[in-house]
């Protein structure tokens, strides 16, 4: 009887792990960003990345990445991406600004809910 006991309460274990959300700012720390590099510097899509981002910097700055970059370059929000090439070189630090900057114009989201979008919308990969 004691075998079953212990079997029962491993099985509860085996539940599968949510994956990390990568790193993101809070709004207090959104407050003081360095500048981005210059939109002027790219073409097309990164171009209007980078512009965005400088437009709705403390929204980006709330935002995580799904590159991971946190993990391979240390950066602390989406907002990191673009003070150097590095948005330039992803498509999904690009795609993620766009998206973000499209649901605050136009859905009219908050940070909060274009970060649980996006979490929703990368958190499969």
């Amino acid at each position: 009887a004691h075998a079953n006991k212990s079997r029962r309460g491993r099985a509860a274990n085996h539940a599968p792990k949510a994956k990390p959300v990568p790193a993101f700012q809070t709004a207090e720390e959104a407050k003081n960003l360095k500048p981005t590099l210059s939109p002027e510097r790219f073409q097309g899509n990164v171009r209007a990345a980078y512009a965005a981002v400088r437009e709705i910097p403390e929204t980006i700055a709330q935002l995580p990445c799904y590159c991971h970059c946190d993990r391979s370059a240390g950066h602390k929000s989406l907002y990191s991406c673009f003070l150097d090439e590095h948005g330039a070189n992803c498509t999904t630090c690009t795609d993620s600004a766009l998206m973000a900057y499209k649901m605050e114009k136009e859905q009219k989201m908050t940070p909060e809910q274009i970060r649980e979008a996006l979490i929703k919308e990368y958190s499969g990969y």
